[in-house]
Order: structure tokens, then C-alpha cells, then sequence
């Protein structure tokens, strides 16, 4: 059996009851750049590498799903801060409509803001793409939501323990058909495996060493309701 393989799949859905629905629109900008803001203890440069690297391991998890890139899933992104997930997905599936939920508050994300979020997609041209709404996962009702995909990055980590509560919200939000990437730090996987193991038929791991020795890409699915 592979080392990496466990036998349950994960994937992030949320639902609605959002403060903000807004939709960026407009052409892309080629005079300004995104600004996907700085990460907790990393300078701007430092930031900008690692998400680099993110999009590369994001990318291969895509490319490992039972979605061809011509298909037209509906992705939640939680916790999408400016907007850099979203993006990826959407440039990953181009006939895809992504929703991303956020607080636009959390200290992890240095001047986050919904605002922000949307002047990126205008610049990058996927304002009819991509919808930010003020929301999170503990919040918001994404129960009755048919969503294909969840995805999230850097985001669990910052709960607590109070991740395993948000666990059991993602575990709610899929359905059958669905799959969640949540890529992020597990400084105590034994205990998130466990409980996710319980959750969902399907959890594959991918390792993320290039970003962090605790960082992980989980892919799940099969919610066992």
C-alpha cells in the first residue's frame, strides 16, 4: 500500500448566508499587477515564492482529478483571501465558475479585503468567473449547494482546534459526487487524519515538502453521511 494513500477523499463545499455577494467585472488590466498580499512572519518576496510553489502542487492535484479541464465545475474556494486560489482554478478550468467566501479579516493575510480580492480578478480577467463573498465555513450553509470541488490553502491551521468542527462543516457541504484539496499545515496529522478518516471514504495525501516539512495537499471525497 502506498505510504501516502489513505483510504478516504476530501473535498471543500460551503453554502451561502454571506454578508457581500459582489462580482468583479471588467477587462484585465495590463499596466497593473495582482497584489495577493503578504503571508503572517514572510516578507512580500517571501510570499510571492511560496505561492510559486503552491500553484505547482495545486496544478498536479487538478490534474489528478476525475474533471477534464474542458468541464464546467462549481469550485468553492473557503477562506480565499485575495483571491490566488480562485484564480488558479479558474485558470485550470476556464469554463468553470468559482465562489470564494472569506472573512477579509484574519491577521494571517496582511490588508486583506474584499475590495482587493476584486480589483485582482479585474486586473487578471476572471471577474465573470470568480464571485468573493464576506462568509466562513462556520458561519455560512453550503449544505444544499451542488458543488463539484472545495478548495482552501493555508486557511484550517488558523481554527485550532476548532478545524475539526470545520471538518465536519466540509463533510456536510459534499455530496457523493464531490471532492475537496485542502492544502495546508498539519502540525498534528495523527489527530486531523483520524478524525477525517471517519469522515470520508477517501483521503489521499500528497506531500508539499517544497513549502513546509508540515505542509500536505488532502484530497478528499466520499462523505460518509
Amino acid at each position: 500500500m502506498d505510504k501516502n494513500k489513505i483510504t478516504a477523499k476530501i473535498f471543500f463545499f460551503p453554502n451561502n448566508s454571506l454578508e457581500e455577494d459582489m462580482v468583479v467585472k471588467g477587462p484585465a488590466n495590463k499596466n497593473q499587477q495582482p497584489d495577493f498580499g503578504r503571508y503572517h512572519h514572510s516578507t512580500q518576496r517571501g510570499s510571492e515564492k511560496i505561492r510559486e510553489k503552491i500553484e505547482v502542487l495545486f496544478t498536479e492535484a487538478l490534474d489528478d482529478l476525475p474533471f477534464s479541464r474542458d468541464d464546467e465545475p462549481k469550485i468553492l474556494d473557503i477562506g480565499c483571501g485575495l483571491g490566488f486560489l480562485s484564480w488558479i482554478c479558474a485558470k485550470y478550468y476556464p469554463n468553470g465558475m468559482i465562489r470564494g467566501i472569506d472573512t477579509f479579516q484574519h491577521t494571517n493575510l496582511k490588508n486583506s479585503s474584499l475590495a482587493k480580492a476584486k480589483k485582482n480578478m479585474k486586473i487578471l480577467g476572471f471577474s465573470e468567473k470568480i464571485r468573493f463573498q464576506k462568509g466562513d465555513i462556520f458561519s455560512s450553509d453550503y449544505s444544499k449547494r451542488k458543488f463539484d470541488l472545495f478548495v482552501s490553502n493555508l486557511v484550517f491551521h488558523n481554527f485550532g482546534r476548532k478545524r475539526f468542527n470545520a471538518y465536519e462543516r466540509l463533510a456536510q457541504w459534499a455530496t457523493p459526487k464531490s471532492y475537496i484539496a485542502l492544502g495546508d499545515l498539519f502540525f498534528d496529522y495523527r489527530k486531523d487524519s483520524k478524525l477525517l478518516t471517519s469522515l470520508f471514504g477517501s483521503v489521499q495525501v500528497r506531500p508539499g515538502s517544497i513549502i513546509d516539512r508540515t505542509y500536505k495537499i488532502l484530497v478528499l471525497s466520499e462523505p460518509k453521511k
